[in-house]
């Protein structure tokens, strides 16, 4: 279910090597917004924008694709109440994961699946210009995410603002490529997370966000698509 000297899964069973507990352990005990039985909702250690969430399979799959077709009720559940939250309070958002299988693919590092749920915040949507560099297909639904011919190839998924979603082939991509992206859209060159230390952003995104994914309601029954 675990992995050792991965961050998340360290993080998911309040281990002390990760690098949330690095940055807060004398200040915020958890990051966790939403905790259900097969994944967590927490705030990205580099907030480029206020409300920039993660989410994640508590078990232990390097990429969203590898997850069990049991999960895909829940995740496509869970996926549009963060999103629906995130534009409540913050307006449009993306949503994108970088489907890397290991280094040699880029990825950023930290090789347990998530999805990046961005809010937009006044800068362009990024769709346009991924289109124009990288082939790519429609997906209709989240969980033919999964339906590839190979599950040994790196993938960027990506979901507009406008809930349009795509599958994108990208080779060997750069490490953190749409963090790179949306840095860049920002005016700024913190795009990579390593390098962020205790971010005032992260801890008004849980203030503001505390209580607000509905945790009384049984995400894992969702029926799968």
């Amino acid at each position: 279910m675990f992995q050792m000297k991965c961050e998340f899964c360290d993080e998911f069973a309040g281990g002390l090597t990760n690098a949330f507990y690095a940055r807060y352990q004398n200040s915020q005990r958890s990051r966790v917004l939403l905790a259900t039985s097969g994944f967590r909702v927490f705030p990205s250690i580099g907030q480029l924008v206020e409300g920039y969430l993660l989410i994640a399979p508590l078990e232990h799959y390097t990429a969203l694709d590898e997850m069990p077709t049991e999960l895909a009720g829940e995740f496509v559940a869970i996926c549009a109440r963060v999103r629906s939250v995130v534009s409540q309070h913050y307006g449009p958002c993306i949503s994108f994961e970088h489907g890397a299988r290991g280094p040699a693919n880029g990825g950023c590092g930290i090789y347990h699946a998530h999805l990046h749920v961005v809010p937009l915040s006044g800068i362009p949507d990024p769709i346009v210009e991924l289109k124009e560099r990288f082939p790519y297909e429609r997906v209709d639904d989240l969980p033919n995410i999964t339906n590839v011919s190979s599950r040994k190839s790196p993938y960027l998924f990506f979901e507009d603002s406008n809930s349009n979603r795509y599958r994108f082939s990208i080779g060997n991509l750069q490490s953190q490529y749409m963090r790179r992206v949306l840095a860049e859209a920002v005016g700024t060159n913190d795009w990579n997370w390593r390098d962020a230390g205790k971010e005032e952003r992260l801890l008004a995104t849980i203030q503001r966000l505390s209580g607000q994914l509905d945790t009384t309601h049984n995400f894992a029954n969702a029926p799968n698509p």
